[in-house]
């Protein structure tokens, strides 16, 4: 397995029969689309997956979400079949049926998101226009100077020509949330036609297949074959070799291909074509959000791309696969060859500072005085985090406070009892809402807990030391879950992979809050790991809280009341709050068992 980390819920679903038959009918399980496919050769023949509707459903719509939905499959069969809208099929249905967890594409849906809102989005259009550049999000973020010029020159060609700088929702149609697409997209092709636009050039091949396959009445172009037919629009100068790489989204759009290698050849470079190009190319490693839940297709895809030619440097023409394959040997956009000052290729911006340069070009262009149709969209995708900017910034403003906190305090990295207690006893009154505090540093340094609550009782005795153990340990819990859903989610994937529980969602998904009360009835499940791994679940943050705050109290108070007797213990003292605090955890301790048994069930 290459590290798979997707989920499909368990239940009823509709028969794929039907769907299945008239999506795939000529498919013979051949095997020649396994060739160049990772994911198909690890998993089967389309045959095969579609043969599992009919024993395995959940199974074949977990599988839907590892192909990349290059279309390679569907260009190499022998038989004309389409692989790949019968994989995009089965992603609507677990997209519709909402039974499968979007929760690893929380970063790609918020990109899409802001894409699509009013900071971001701005509609330029001059009277008479018919005609607009649509540059996407990519080309945009990664060269918005280059993006201003290209629409200069466009308007030099067609002086009414607009820019709408937008998202066409690519991500969310590829992820089968069909609803969201055909309401983002559909609401900026209505509008696009009731303001007399009829043609629309791009520079993103996804922007072009989108606006191809759904942009009816509206003539699709792209401007490298714009370009290619001025015979007068010369390139900056490059030497030596490049290897064209065609992007997947347009393997079919042989006009493209062709206009993309003669500006290429235009600059004397010497172009290179790889065994996989045209029709054949190979994904970069990007296409269907596959890197989202398992990197080892995506990586297998961007290594198979690189190792036809290692350390030769590639020239393509879609801002996604530049960055992807910039790697060895670098890459280099088409678009970087033109439009430049002097002979100097500038570089590429990156993330994060992307951002800041489709704000800055969306400023540039607002300054534009003349008269025009501007707007500014929002449109609400769905399945978002409402509120995530304000709360991102609150979790990091909490966590910068305690970092400056500990470095002033000279805290050091001890947690031993006697350590703690000599560094709280210092603040007087003020130590108990200290040591909460630094309760709630801790699980999220992923420091061990227990030192701590053993400290508790020790410090402050069983009413005050539960207390504070209480408000400690529920709020390190809660910023870690913050954390991980909304901040660190890849690296909280990496650190729970292979520890068990990776299963969590899973069990959430049968289960709900009963799985945070289980796990927390019982103290031998990782605390500190177990805050951050509820954050990659679909459970309720409330849910988590409430679960969290009473299943926890028994195991605490019984360490509590056990801890706070310590001393009285080593002086040959029994006292009530031992026994009791002894029978408490003996209680708790038969609880794994119950648990035990509970877990074994997960599929």
């Amino acid at each position: 397995m290459t590290g798979e980390t997707i989920l499909v819920k368990t239940g009823s679903l509709r028969s794929f029969s039907d769907p299945s038959q008239s999506i795939l009918p000529r498919c013979t399980g051949c095997g020649k689309c396994r060739v160049g496919c990772a994911f198909l050769k690890e998993h089967g023949s389309p045959l095969e997956i579609r043969e599992l509707l009919e024993t395995r459903p959940e199974e074949a719509l977990r599988l839907a979400f590892l192909c990349s939905l290059c279309g390679l499959c569907t260009a190499v069969c022998p038989e004309g079949a389409d692989p790949a809208a019968f994989f995009l099929a089965l992603r609507r249905e677990a997209a519709e049926s909402g039974k499968v967890d979007l929760s690893p594409y929380t970063r790609l849906l918020a990109y899409e998101a802001r894409g699509v809102s009013r900071r971001f989005t701005w509609a330029h259009l001059p009277e008479g226009c018919d005609t607009i550049f649509f540059p996407g999000c990519g080309l945009s973020g990664t060269r918005s100077h280059k993006t201003f010029r290209v629409w200069q020159y466009i308007r030099e060609q067609v002086p009414q020509a607009g820019l709408v700088l937008d998202c066409c929702t690519k991500p969310s149609h590829d992820l089968g949330r069909q609803g969201a697409f055909e309401n983002a997209f559909g609401e900026l092709h209505r509008w696009l036609l009731d303001r007399g636009v009829r043609r629309v050039v791009v520079a993103c091949p996804n922007c072009f297949k989108v606006f191809h396959q759904y942009g009816s009445g509206l003539e699709t172009q792209s401007v490298y074959e714009l370009m290619a037919g001025d015979a007068d629009l010369v390139p900056t100068p490059v030497s030596g070799a490049l290897r064209m790489h065609d992007p997947c989204a347009v393997r079919f759009e042989e006009g493209i291909h062709g206009a993309t290698r003669e500006l290429a050849l235009r600059s004397g470079v010497s172009l290179v074509e790889s065994a996989r190009s045209g029709r054949r190319t190979l994904c970069c490693g990007e296409g269907g959000a596959v890197g989202a839940v398992c990197p080892g297709h995506a990586e297998a895809w961007r290594q198979r791309i690189q190792g036809d030619r290692a350390g030769e440097a590639v020239l393509t023409y879609c801002s996604g696969c530049a960055s992807r394959l910039g790697g060895r040997g670098g890459a280099r956009h088409l678009l970087d060859l033109f439009f430049n000052d002097g002979n100097t290729i500038p570089k590429a911006t990156g993330s994060p500072l992307t951002y800041l340069h489709r704000l800055g070009l969306k400023r540039r262009v607002k300054k534009i005085s003349e008269p025009a149709v501007t707007r500014e969209r929002h449109v609400s995708m769905g399945g978002g985090s409402k509120g995530a900017w304000w709360v991102k910034g609150l979790i990091l403003m909490a966590l910068i406070g305690m970092a400056a906190a500990l470095k002033i305090s000279g805290f050091t990295d001890s947690l031993a009892p006697e350590a703690v207690r000599q560094w709280v006893e210092g603040y007087g009154l003020a130590a108990p809402l200290i040591f909460a505090a630094l309760y709630c540093i801790g699980p999220c340094l992923l420091l061990p807990a227990s030192p701590l609550t053993l400290a508790a009782g020790l410090l402050f005795g069983p009413v005050m030391g539960l207390a504070c153990t209480m408000v400690g340990a529920t709020g390190g819990a809660t910023l870690a879950f913050l954390v991980s859903r909304y901040l660190a989610g890849d690296w909280v994937r990496g650190k729970v992979a292979g520890t068990g529980l990776e299963r969590l969602d899973r069990k959430v998904a049968e289960e709900g809050w009963k799985v945070v009360a289980f796990t927390r009835l019982v103290p031998v499940f990782p605390f500190v790991l177990l805050n951050y791994a509820f954050g990659l679940t679909r459970v309720r943050l409330s849910h988590y809280v409430a679960a969290t705050v009473v299943c926890m109290f028994p195991a605490t108070l019984a360490f509590i009341l056990f801890s706070s007797s310590l001393l009285d213990l080593l002086q040959g003292r029994i006292t009530a709050p031992f026994v009791g605090g002894f029978l408490l955890l003996c209680a708790v301790g038969t609880i794994p068992f119950i648990v035990k048994r509970f877990w074994k069930k997960a599929p």
